[in-house]
């Protein structure tokens, strides 16, 4: 009867043993679990509240022409220069800034936002030629004496004031077609240069022209060009 009873209260504990390890064992697993899902939980919050924050400032941007048409679309270039600063990119802005220290209060300062949204050499001829050819607004054609916006001696075929040049509606106009012209003649044509830009001036020859004007000319549009890239 004795070693029956003993034989009973070892398998009891035994029982009892198991179950201890068991629960153990459920409770470990049950911790484990649960702090890698909060852990987990914890790091997407972290990763997206990163990339939120981090989202507007990566949107590089670049200018082609396609069509003789000017667009905007996406660029795979991540460096810093294309980084965004408001609509600008980094490069746009900080010439934005020598612009309107240029610029002052000329009438030209109405146009320099769209100035600034175009590439960087179209910006910069835009400004450097307008300060030679009108200084920047000041001296520039009327039309039944309306601002013409043409602050660079353009002559197109659009609305053609009695001195043959055109005459747009808005600021915004004239910075799209002359942007566009400049572009073209960068792009295009390879005229990459203040002398090469003598062009503009001159048309195909500066045989015409008077010498010293041309010599101004050049001179006063590189110095305002390396000015607005300084």
């Amino acid at each position: 009867m004795k070693k029956k009873n003993i034989k009973n209260k070892k398998s009891y504990a035994r029982l009892v043993g198991l179950i201890f390890l068991v629960a153990i064992a459920v409770s470990f697993v049950f911790h484990q679990y649960y702090t890698t899902d909060v852990l987990n939980k914890g790091k997407e919050i972290k990763v997206s509240h990163i990339k939120q924050k981090k989202l507007f400032k990566i949107a590089p941007k670049e200018e082609i022409m396609s069509n003789n048409v000017l667009r905007c679309e996406p660029s795979n270039i991540s460096s810093n220069k294309n980084r965004l600063a408001g609509k600008y990119s980094l490069n746009q802005f900080l010439i934005k800034r020598n612009i309107e220290k240029l610029v002052g209060n000329k009438p030209m300062k109405n146009m320099v936002g769209e100035i600034a949204s175009r590439n960087l050499e179209t910006a910069s001829y835009l400004v450097a030629i307008a300060k030679h050819e009108s200084n920047l607004g000041k001296f520039s054609p009327k039309k039944d004496g309306k601002d013409c916006f043409n602050y660079w001696g353009f002559r197109g075929s659009y609305n053609k004031t009695k001195s043959g040049y055109s005459c747009f509606d808005s600021p915004e106009q004239a910075v799209s077609v002359v942007g566009n012209r400049i572009q073209r003649l960068n792009e295009i044509e390879n005229i990459n240069t203040p002398e090469e830009m003598l062009v503009w001036k001159c048309g195909s020859s500066c045989a015409g022209h008077n010498p010293s004007d041309v010599k101004r000319w050049k001179e006063n549009v590189d110095y305002y060009y390396k000015k607005i890239n300084s």
